[in-house]
C-alpha cells in the first residue's frame, strides 16, 4: 500500500531500530486526506501490536511522535494537539483547522526489527 502524502525518510541504529520521519505541509484542501493517511498508519500499527506504542527500550515494539501546527497567513502559528483513539481508529486535532488554515505535520515512527519488516512490506517503504 503506497502512501500519497506522507513521504518518510528512514534511519537505522546499531540495534536494528528504525525511525521513519515524515514532514508534510499540504495545501489546506488536503488537510483531511493527510490526517486520514496518518490515522491509516496508526491503525495499522495498533493492529500489528495491540499492546500499543511505548518506549522501545522498555520492551515495546513501536512508538510514534506526532506534532501538528496550524498555519494561517498573517497569524501566529498555533500548536494543535493530536488525539488518536485506537478503538475507533480516529485521529482528531484540538483545535481543528478552519477555512483556509493549513497545517504542518511531523510524524516520527520507530520500531523493532519485526515491526520494521511488517511496516516496510505493508507500506512499501525502503
Amino acid at each position: 500500500m503506497n502512501l500519497q502524502l506522507l513521504d518518510f525518510d528512514c534511519s537505522e541504529d546499531a540495534e536494528g531500530v528504525v525511525c521513519w520521519d515524515a514532514l508534510a505541509q499540504p495545501a489546506p484542501q488536503h488537510n483531511t486526506a493527510l490526517l486520514e493517511e496518518v490515522a491509516q498508519v496508526l491503525r495499522w500499527a495498533h493492529g500489528f501490536d495491540h499492546e500499543g506504542p511505548g518506549p522501545l527500550e522498555n520492551g515495546a515494539n513501536w512508538d510514534f511522535d506526532l506534532q501538528v501546527t496550524l498555519l494561517r497567513e498573517g497569524s501566529k502559528p498555533q500548536v494543535a494537539t493530536p488525539r488518536f483513539v485506537p478503538s475507533t481508529g480516529q485521529l482528531s486535532l484540538l483545535p481543528q483547522p478552519i477555512g483556509s488554515q493549513s497545517l504542518s505535520l511531523s510524524l516520527t515512527l520507530s520500531g523493532t526489527p519485526g515491526f520494521v519488516q511488517a511496516f516496510r512490506s505493508h507500506f512499501e517503504q525502503a
